[in-house]
Formats: C-alpha cells, sequence, structure tokens
C-alpha cells in the first residue's frame, strides 16, 4: 500500500513539475510577416479545449486554450483577430515589484486576460494594462506577447520590456534572469539556433516545435501567422498532420467550447485512447449491471427465506 502511494505522490509531482513546461517562441519573415508559435507540455490527455468568442461591435474575436471544457478557467494562450498573441511558461518565483502601487482587476485575473484578448491590439497597450493592475500569480510565471506589427513583449514579475530583435524565445526560466536560471533548459538554445540557422516561416517553426517536444509530456502545438490568421494545430506530438484553419473561419461559427482531439479523431494515439475509453465505460456499466444483478437477487433469495419462514409459522400453527 505504501509503494503504491509513493508512486502515485512521485506521478502527481512529475505532472505539476511538467505541467507548464512550455516553449513559445515568435518571429518576423522576410516578407514581414509575423509567426508566433508553442508547445504546450504536459501529461498527454484528451482535455485539452479551444475556447471561441465571437467579436462584436465593441470588442475582438478571439479564442484560447483551457485544460477542461470550462471556459472560465485561467487561458493558457489565446490569439485575438486584431493579431495579438499570448502564451505563458512557469518560471522560478521572484518577487512582484510594484504589486502594492497596482490594483486588482475587477472579477479577478481570469477576466483581466480576457480584457486583454477582448480590446487589446498591440503589445504596448498589453503594457499598459500591466502597468495599471497586478495579476496574482505572476511570481511564478512569464507571459510572451506578440502583435501582427512585429512588436514582443515579456512580462515576468519583477520587470517588463519590448524585444528588440526581430525574434524572441521564452522557456521555463526568467527571462531577466538568464545567468541565472537558463542552466537547466535545453529547450531554449535548440530554439535559438534553429531560428538564426534557417528562414523564420511555417517550417521552421514546425522544426521547432518537434526539436523542442517533450514526446509524452507534449499535449498539443499550435503556429500562426499574425498577418494573414493563419493557425496550424498539431496534437498527441504528430508533427506530419496538422489542423489548418484561419482565426477567421473559427470565429464565423459564433461561440463555443470544443476538446481538441475533435480535429484530430483519425490520429492513431487518439484512436487508442478513444478506443481505451470506450473499453472502460463498457467495463464499468458491465461491472455496475452485474452489481445490479447481484443486488436483485440478494432482495429475491431474502424475500423468498422471509416467506419460508411464515409459511413454516403456518403451518407450525396448524399443527
Amino acid at each position: 500500500m505504501i509503494k503504491k502511494l509513493m508512486v502515485v505522490i512521485i506521478l502527481l509531482l512529475i505532472s505539476i513539475a511538467n505541467s507548464e513546461a512550455c516553449t513559445i517562441f515568435s518571429g518576423i519573415d522576410k516578407n514581414g510577416n509575423v509567426w508566433t508559435g508553442n508547445n504546450e507540455d504536459g501529461i498527454f490527455s484528451l482535455n485539452t479545449c479551444i475556447n471561441v468568442i465571437a467579436p462584436t461591435n465593441k470588442t475582438f474575436g478571439y479564442f484560447y486554450f483551457t485544460n477542461s471544457k470550462n471556459p472560465n478557467e485561467f487561458p493558457q494562450g489565446g490569439l485575438n483577430d486584431a493579431g495579438l498573441f499570448f502564451d505563458g511558461n512557469s518560471v522560478p518565483i521572484s518577487v512582484y515589484k510594484d504589486f502594492d502601487k497596482k490594483k486588482d482587476f475587477p472579477n479577478g485575473i481570469n477576466e483581466m486576460m480576457f480584457f486583454i484578448l477582448k480590446n487589446c491590439q498591440t503589445v504596448q497597450e498589453v503594457f499598459n494594462v500591466f502597468k495599471t493592475y497586478r495579476l496574482k500569480g505572476l511570481e511564478g510565471s512569464q507571459l510572451h506577447f506578440a502583435d501582427k506589427y512585429g512588436t514582443f513583449g515579456i512580462i515576468v514579475a519583477d520587470s517588463m520590456w519590448i524585444t528588440k530583435a526581430n525574434y524572441q524565445i521564452s522557456t521555463n526560466y526568467n527571462l531577466c534572469h538568464p545567468n541565472k536560471d537558463n542552466i537547466h533548459c535545453l529547450r531554449f538554445p535548440i530554439a535559438e539556433r534553429i531560428l538564426k540557422s534557417k528562414e523564420i516561416g511555417l517550417e521552421t517553426f514546425r522544426n521547432i516545435c518537434d526539436s523542442t517536444s517533450q514526446e509524452k509530456w507534449t499535449n498539443y502545438s499550435n503556429i500562426q501567422n499574425l498577418n494573414t490568421g493563419d493557425i496550424w494545430f498539431y496534437y498527441a506530438m504528430n508533427y506530419s498532420r496538422p489542423y489548418k484553419t484561419n482565426i477567421k473561419e473559427l470565429l464565423e461559427k459564433g461561440n463555443r467550447t470544443f476538446y481538441m482531439y475533435e480535429l484530430f479523431k483519425d490520429d492513431p494515439l487518439v484512436k487508442q485512447i478513444l478506443q481505451s475509453k470506450e473499453t472502460e465505460n463498457q467495463l464499468f456499466l458491465f461491472i455496475l449491471a452485474s452489481l445490479f444483478i447481484v443486488l436483485l437477487l440478494t432482495i429475491y433469495i431474502l424475500l423468498n427465506k422471509r416467506r419460508e419462514r411464515k409459511l413454516r409459522k403456518v403451518i407450525i400453527k396448524q399443527k
């Protein structure tokens, strides 16, 4: 029993350690198009959902990822139809600068991120929001922003800045403390080497996703061209069969939330997991039905015995 408990604890700790081990990258190609991409790492499951919010007369349309079908969860990352992208990394905890000088956002941190997706089209506009409001939990996080105008920005608890290079990479160390935190991160130099040696574009970004993927720890990857709105989703660590769409196509169908695996039902791993779940459900129903039959038989036997006792008493009285 103790050994089993230890195994469960170890698996839980591994899951927590890898739950936000993401690789995020942005860059500008030779034609001036802005590209973004990321790997979302964690124990692979079918829980990832895409949440789509249609535009209104006053707000941008956008989509974002959550780890369940609850659209009110804190978004893992997202993109709006104004060409603003964001995603986040977990990083070592740092002190929140000017925490007491800033205000809580009305209705909480989730609404703060939704507000940004609804109303901001540039990284500078995002920075203005963070100069006024504080995002609780940022102490252990790093937010990576990019816009279609070619501006890249990083926001951490103790700093925020605009990147001057034509690309930006973030992994699981605080870019404000590169000499201290980056010792154990191998994904950053891999992504940087590819970006520096190849032309920025879809194939290069797909190569980065594949090369920095943590195999069974990568849930999904996505690549976007912020200027055209084209999007490529990759799932189940399969980088040869993307699902291609466009931000306008996603928004045309209105508000909705759906599991990402629904776009990849032909993928071998997805098929295997769905079949396994179906088998588990069938086994559960069989066990439930068996228990119900046993219960009915038990009740029948008990009622029979009760009738027999009553019958004996009647017979004894008659004698």
